[in-house]
């Protein structure tokens, strides 16, 4: 498979999560690695927790969410020094589990790694796929002894490469938990609280959610029922959809490659989220130059579950409060009046959710926080569920 095609098959594992397994599967075969994996690290009460997302498809998932049971511990430490090594900048950066500590006999002597070694990996390489929120997707390949070490030239391409995971993944989110209830595409679209839109390059709309249609009218995207107007839209959104290349610039920070049209209010507007398909198990294939487009209104009233915005993102109490409020599309003098605060105090509180979720603006962190909520942490109670039994 060339990279283009991988590429391509990378952006359909939005829309069809079920894709990730052979996917990853692929991109750790072409980097001689034996598998991968993508994960979170999220708050629980009794402390931080690994929570696999997916798995590449040589992995039995019973006996990785054992291993992560029994070496949380370990792996949240060495979590937190593959995160040292790769925050800064924008560019997705894969790290060797050599560079953890300072010899490889050290590192071989923590009770996680000689686990591992007991089943075959010898060597990782890990990489943050989200650097504005760290504890979201991150990435890891393992290698068994006889592939050694990732070589430069591997690692390089693997780092080309996870930038478009990063994308799929932010896009896709929402699609992991709907997915699970195997339910046909229409009806997952439907579900969704925005809209949802598979776009030609030349502006026709071949499947879109009512929220998407209200959307576009209601923003001034289209000419009619269906059809975009392709020269009025936003400059960087007629870029997004002039092809694949445009895609994935932004490394580990795929947020910043979304458009945002400016609403009613400070901060309050039109968030899209764009990336590249090329087709679908339910409808063949959509042809060349079609796009998925996702599209949250932060002027439209949202809701949140917060109990799982809190295990990403250090905020408090009173933030939390404010942040439902700011999903329902209050205005900041709204949310002063309704708790009884200053307006001084809630600009403050607002910037600091901004600050702590790695956002830009209210819109954002609307989608974030929604993104969140819809998605649900499915994979997380998988993860636990051994625990419980």
């Amino acid at each position: 498979m060339t990279d283009h095609a991988l590429i391509a098959r990378i952006y359909d594992c939005a829309l069809q999560p079920e894709l990730w397994p052979e996917t990853l599967q692929q991109i750790a075969d072409q980097a001689g690695a034996h598998g991968a994996m993508v994960f979170d690290r999220a708050l629980y009460p009794e402390g931080e927790q690994i929570n696999l997302q997916v798995l590449s498809s040589v992995y039995d998932r019973d006996t990785v969410l054992g291993y992560v049971k029994a070496f949380n511990e370990y792996e949240v430490e060495d979590q937190a020094s593959f995160a040292r090594l790769s925050t800064k900048g924008s560019e997705v950066n894969l790290i060797r589990c050599d560079d953890l500590r300072t010899s490889r006999s050290l590192l071989e002597r923590q009770p996680n790694v000689q686990a591992m070694m007991g089943m075959g990996i010898h060597f990782r390489a890990g990489a943050l796929l989200s650097k504005d929120t760290d504890a979201m997707d991150r990435f890891a390949l393992q290698l068994r002894r006889k592939q050694g070490p990732i070589a430069e030239p591997a690692r390089q391409w693997v780092e080309a490469l996870l930038p478009h995971v990063a994308k799929s993944l932010s896009i896709g989110r929402a699609f992991f938990r709907e997915r699970q209830d195997k339910r046909m595409l229409m009806q997952i679209i439907g579900a969704l609280p925005f809209g949802v839109g598979v776009v030609h390059r030349d502006g026709s709309v071949l499947l879109a959610n009512d929220e998407f249609d209200r959307l576009a009218a209601r923003y001034r995207l289209q000419r009619a029922p269906g059809q975009l107007v392709v020269a009025s839209l936003p400059l960087a959104l007629r870029k997004l959809l002039s092809g694949s290349d445009a895609h994935g610039k932004h490394g580990a920070r795929p947020r910043h490659e979304a458009v945002f049209v400016a609403g009613e209010g400070e901060g309050l507007g039109l968030f899209l989220e764009v990336g590249p398909i090329s087709q679908h198990s339910e409808l063949d294939r959509f042809g060349p130059d079609v796009f998925l487009i996702s599209a949250l209104d932060s002027n439209r009233t949202h809701a949140i579950n917060p109990e799982i915005v809190q295990k990403f993102f250090p905020i408090s109490g009173s933030e939390l409060a404010v942040l439902d409020l700011v999903v329902k599309g209050m205005t900041n003098a709204e949310i002063a009046e309704v708790r009884g605060r200053s307006l001084e105090t809630v600009n403050s509180q607002v910037k600091a959710l901004i600050r702590k979720s790695g956002t830009r603006n209210r819109t954002e962190l609307v989608r974030v926080a929604v993104g969140l909520s819809v998605a649900g942490l499915n994979h997380a109670e998988a993860a636990k569920a051994p625990a419980d039994s």
